[in-house]
């Protein structure tokens, strides 16, 4: 079902001592791509800096900039709207390497052992649909006990993990059964923090799924980035001179018009 979504997404960092020569690449603006299409978005910073926009090998947008002066914040809000319909998506070309494994998403003894028995359905979609739900009954949405660097193995020995480990849990699990899965990063309709589900290419189209919340992801999610796994398309990161520690705060809101 076609629906208009518009989105705002704050992040700042502030750090507790000034820092210079401060280089980001952000990824907070969608692009246009099969069942999405962008009619508007605009990315304003503070400290204002320029940036340009360029793509990726995976076709996201990234914002590449710099910030010389001496600053203890850095503010970005990307918004804008954005028209999501599936129902005219035509056949997309499958990608070999979103059935291997990747850097956070190599299987252990433990996920090949929950994979074997699934790989044997027949039919994609509910070979799909029984991934998720495998890792929903194994999985508990903890937050604060995994972190960035954190592989779909290690999240499955804890049994615990936020979307991002979910997400790569079910990317592992995917290829393992001969799926072609790759790592979705964007906003869900509502309130709160970026999220991270996946997309399947099932009958040649890439039908997201969100292994996080057990669900097909619909026209109510706007993707931001996709790749092999959160390496590929974090939304923001940087390097900065000066021995400063930082703390984030986020907040994005996506709504129906």
């Amino acid at each position: 079902m076609s629906r208009v979504l518009a989105f705002s997404y704050d992040i700042a960092l502030a750090f507790d001592k000034p820092v210079t020569n401060h280089s980001f690449v952000l990824r907070c603006l969608p692009a246009d791509g099969p069942g999405q299409r962008v009619l508007d978005a605009a990315l304003t910073l503070d400290p204002a800096a320029p940036c340009t926009d360029q793509r990726d090998s995976f076709g996201n947008r990234l914002q590449i900039g710099r910030i010389d002066e001496p600053h203890t914040g850095f503010h970005y809000r990307a918004a804008g709207t954005v028209l999501r319909d599936d129902t005219a998506r035509t056949p997309e070309a499958d990608r070999p390497l979103f059935r291997y494994p990747s850097a956070f998403t190599m299987p252990d003894d433990a996920l090949q052992a929950v994979a074997a028995p699934l790989a044997g359905i027949q039919n994609p979609r509910a070979r799909a649909w029984a991934l998720l739900e495998a890792v929903g009954a194994h999985m508990r949405y903890t937050p604060g006990v995994t972190g960035v660097q954190t592989t779909a193995a290690q999240a499955w020995a804890l049994g615990q993990g936020v979307c991002q480990d979910y997400a790569h849990i079910y990317l592992a699990l995917a290829r393992l059964c001969g799926l072609s899965a790759r790592y979705v990063n964007g906003l869900p309709e509502g309130e709160g923090a970026s999220h991270a589900w996946c997309e399947v290419w099932l009958d040649g189209i890439w039908t997201g799924i969100d292994p996080t919340r057990g669900r097909w992801a619909d026209e109510g999610y706007i993707r931001f980035c996709v790749g092999r796994d959160f390496a590929d398309c974090p939304i923001e990161r940087g390097v900065f001179l000066g021995g400063a520690n930082q703390c984030q705060t986020v907040f994005m809101k996506v709504c129906q018009q």
